[in-house]
């Protein structure tokens, strides 16, 4: 691309070049043609008026052409050896371009995210080489030095270094990325790290994560999944098969996950002498995705026979100076002894507030998890210098709850102090 856009600039550079040299030969030749005319009238009057007889006037006319040719310009096709700037310019061009686009990538994007890999989760089934996975640590290990508070930098080091073997390293890495912003995803892979430190065990901390994340969110299919893997590798079959069947009715006939799912329940029924699960079957059993089609506008109003909470965000005056209106603000509800994922979401900006807002099922993230499913939530507001939906430090917020959806009074939520942690 940098090759090709140095061609374009030359290319047009050189016709710039070459378009100013015509216009200055041609003026130059205009003006030496005008000189001509001037001289030739001047003979022709002397001749008019008998002050130059004919011979005279044809040898000063003659004299007078040659000198206009021997001052002509020479052509154009001549005159490239003497403007060789734009070649120059184009040299300096081809050096200057990849430098600084590839020097302002490295200090304000995400190189990073250049392997599709690392991008999706380090780790994976897909090798990669050893050498390669120290050079992202490397990389990556610079960038949070000049932002530490980068919780998903954080998460990403923890993959590379539990792909690399260094278990204590991705377990420091994990727990830092927790200490910025909670998420059960990441303690249920920090749980895995912890076993593999401790050559397979489960016994302890691990366990510990696993009935803790299972205690907030029994359906947590992550939680569920090393609760069965863990299960296993201690002989408890039968509480393997328990976790491993809870998950298999979570996952849609459509997932990739759940031939694999089969095959390891398979394995914890043979050896409990049980006969196995016909994959078709399980298919055919397994429920349907439901629809990705995005919920219609409510345009503030709630789903006829839905549980809707309403209420108004504003900002504290005194912190009016510490945020930008441009700044997002986040409106959201979660179950009060539960997950932090939330039922329903309003995003606006702090230019919008005071804002009036209604939460409802139309606006549920996952349709399995709505906020009329839920007996009591928290509300809370929450802006976001950065625009990240995960809780960043030095954001500000504020929260309400428990408070049971439905209920007809409006909830006025004042943001005036830094998020808690």
């Amino acid at each position: 691309m940098c090759a090709g856009v140095v061609l374009v600039l030359g290319w047009h550079l050189r016709r710039a070049s070459l378009a100013g040299l015509q216009v200055s030969e041609r003026e130059n030749v205009l003006s030496q043609v005008a000189v001509y005319r001037e001289h030739l009238a001047e003979l022709q009057h002397e001749l008019a008026q008998g002050t130059l007889d004919q011979a005279g006037f044809d040898a000063s006319h003659e004299e007078l052409t040659q000198r206009l040719l021997e001052d002509a310009p020479q052509p154009v096709a001549s005159t490239h050896a003497k403007a060789p700037h734009w070649r120059g310019l184009v040299v300096g061009l081809a050096l200057a371009i990849p430098l600084l686009s590839f020097g302002l990538y490295f200090v304000v994007g995400t190189p990073v995210g250049i392997d599709p890999l690392l991008a999706n989760q380090v780790g994976g089934d897909e090798q990669i080489s050893n050498d390669k996975l120290q050079g992202m640590a490397d990389q990556l290990s610079q960038r949070l030095a000049d932002n530490p508070n980068n919780a998903e930098g954080w998460v990403m080091m923890g993959r590379i270094e539990r792909a690399l073997g260094e278990f204590d390293k991705a377990d420091t890495a994990f727990k830092k990325a927790l200490s910025l912003a909670a998420n059960d995803d990441v303690r249920i892979e920090r749980a895995e790290v912890l076993a593999q430190k401790n050559q397979g065990k489960f016994d302890g901390e691990p366990w510990d994560i696993i009935h803790s994340v299972l205690k907030a969110d029994p359906e947590h299919g992550n939680a569920l999944l090393l609760a069965g893997s863990a299960a296993f590798s201690q002989g408890q079959f039968q509480d393997a098969l328990g976790y491993w069947n809870k998950v298999r009715g979570l996952l849609p006939a459509s997932s990739p996950d759940l031939p694999a799912l089969v095959e390891a329940i398979n394995k914890a029924r043979e050896r409990l002498n049980l006969p196995p699960l016909d994959p078709e079957t399980v298919v055919a059993q397994a429920p349907q995705a439901p629809s990705t089609a995005p919920p219609k506008p409510t345009q503030g109003k709630s789903t006829p026979g839905a549980e809707r909470i309403a209420g108004r965000v504003s900002l504290d005056p005194a912190l009016a100076s510490q945020v930008s209106p441009s700044d997002t603000v986040f409106i959201y509800a979660n179950a009060a002894d539960g997950p932090r994922m939330p039922l329903a979401i309003v995003r606006t900006t702090v230019d919008k507030l005071p804002y009036d807002f209604v939460l409802d099922d139309s606006m549920a993230m996952n349709p399995q998890m709505k906020l009329s499913h839920i007996s009591a939530v928290m509300v809370r507001a929450r802006i976001s210098r950065s625009g990240n939906a995960m809780a960043q430090p030095g954001d500000l917020g504020v929260s309400a709850g428990p408070i049971k959806p439905g209920s007809k009074d409006k909830i006025n939520l004042v943001i005036a102090q830094p998020l808690s942690k």
